[in-house]
């Protein structure tokens, strides 16, 4: 009969066993379980955006959601994103994302499009998923959910926007100037002449430009440059040119804007600027300080003014340059034309000049400032082979010569002039004044005495009046009574009425 094990024996392999169970475990293989993780979302290139202390997902465009597990799951890492209780699963509201670290691959389980590797990356406690969700995705309140096998490590609320592409854009009309048959390398920022770009909405921006001439000449100085949402930025125009012969190239440009990180999918057209802004630009080829005339393809440059004292020669050049002869003609106002010559050659005026598109006329003018005041010299181009006729003009500005009175003399003048002038309508004043008055007094006097004999005479009438009442009403009271005066000497004599 065989014996039992002793106690020890038991002991020990009861151990063993327990071992064996403990090693067996999922746990116990591979990397070991996550306990916990935070979730944080950001679009791509921008902060971290929040509303009301819940992080802001944009709709259309890719983001990147960070994981930072406290230590290493051993099993795929599952991002499921849920609007609570919006219907069946659809792009609208549902979607799923997974890391298989055990192949190294990322997946969009449920449509395949929502998911850029290139975003993505693993170092074993941080895992980024680049993830976007469909542009017409329904906006409100997400749950995103990170699971790793059976295990749930984090349950985050996310905010999810619609996208909103709302920016403006202000052009300054572009001035270039390079000289002839030379190579160009400038920017518009040594005029300070740019564009500015004003994101007002919730997705980044870049500006485009495009151009009608000189496409591959033209460009933007900073076209990497990316324009936040509610920021602003400054872009600055490039030109970069072979040597070009005198001209004035005049350009069309169109500036628009670019929503940057767009997820290619059915909503993607809710993320398309429809706004361009046109703008201007002018390449002058000439020389500094010069200004350019133009007609039938000869370009004149000449300046636009010179200075010169009373009494003082000026000589400057003019230049012409075209593919077609010219006759060419001086006409001075206000000063004397000494000459013009070309080489050391003086020339008869007009002057037939043979012309060259790749290479300049240079003309000597030499004239006398023998006026002062305002002068000018006009040169007039008659095109041989279309008949075209124009005439430009450079200002003269003439320094010092005669004078007229000196500013004393003319300010006594002046007052002279005022005192007179004041004593002159004080007299006039007093005299209508005076006439006034006295025609016044006249128109006075007269309505006096008129008024005097009118009331005379009525008084006189009413007088009369009275006395033949007072007669009529005493003859009724004693009508056989005689009234005799006292000292009649002719006797009684009756009453009569008066």
């Amino acid at each position: 009969m065989p014996r039992s094990a002793s106690a020890p024996a038991t002991a020990t392999t009861a151990m063993f066993l327990f071992l064996i169970i403990i090693v067996g475990l999922p746990g116990f293989s591979g990397r070991a379980q996550a306990a916990n993780a935070t979730l944080g979302v950001n679009m791509v290139g921008e902060v971290p955006v929040f509303d009301a202390g819940l992080p802001v997902l944009v709709a259309g465009v890719w983001h990147q959601v960070s994981l930072n597990l406290s230590s290493a799951a051993s099993a795929p890492i599952m991002v499921r994103a849920v609007m609570p209780g919006s219907g069946s699963p659809s792009p609208m509201n549902t979607y799923e994302w997974v890391r298989y670290e055990s192949n190294d691959s990322w997946a969009d389980v449920r449509y395949g499009t929502f998911l850029r590797v290139d975003l993505s990356s693993d170092d074993g406690l941080h895992v980024v998923f680049g993830i976007g969700v469909d542009g017409q995705a329904s906006p409100g309140i997400w749950s995103f959910t990170v699971s790793s096998g059976n295990s749930t490590l984090v349950t985050q609320s996310v905010e999810v926007q619609a996208p909103r592409v709302s920016y403006g854009i202000s052009a300054a009309d572009f001035q270039f100037r390079v000289d002839p048959f030379s190579a160009a390398d400038v920017s518009s920022q040594i005029g300070s002449q740019h564009l500015r770009l004003i994101d007002q909405g919730n997705v980044p921006l870049r500006l485009t430009v495009s151009f009608d001439v000189l496409r591959s000449q033209l460009s933007l100085d900073n076209p990497g440059m990316v324009t936040h949402p509610n920021s602003e930025s400054i872009y600055y125009l490039h030109l970069t040119s072979g040597p070009m012969p005198p001209q004035i190239v005049r350009v069309n440009g169109l500036a628009n804007v670019a929503v940057l990180y767009v997820i290619p999918s059915s909503g993607s057209t809710l993320l398309v600027p429809n706004f361009e802004q046109p703008f201007g630009v002018s390449v002058q080829v000439g020389r500094s300080g010069y200004a350019l005339k133009v007609v039938g393809g000869v370009v004149f440059q000449t300046l636009d003014t010179v200075h010169v004292d009373y009494g003082s020669r000026a000589i400057w050049q003019v230049y012409v340059t075209g593919s077609q002869n010219v006759s060419f003609d001086v006409s001075p106002s206000g000063a004397r034309l000494l000459g013009v010559s070309t080489g050391g050659r003086s020339l008869s005026l007009p002057a037939n000049l043979t012309l060259s598109a790749d290479s300049e006329y240079p003309l000597t003018i030499q004239i006398e400032a023998d006026q002062a005041g305002p002068a000018s010299v006009g040169f007039t181009l008659h095109l041989l082979a279309t008949g075209e006729v124009q005439t430009f003009t450079t200002t003269i500005a003439v320094n010092g010569g005669p004078t007229g009175p000196s500013n004393a003399v003319a300010t006594y003048l002046w007052i002279i002039g005022s005192v007179g002038a004041s004593l002159v309508f004080g007299f006039v004043a007093f005299s209508q004044w005076k006439q006034r008055r006295i025609g016044s007094t006249a128109r006075a006097a007269t309505t006096h005495d008129r008024t005097k004999v009118k009331r005379g005479y009525n008084a006189r009438r009413r007088a009369q009046i009275q006395r033949h009442k007072e007669g009529t009403n005493g003859n009724a009271r004693d009508p056989t009574r005689t009234r005799t005066k006292s000292r009649d000497r002719n006797g009684p004599k009756t009453n009569r009425v008066r």
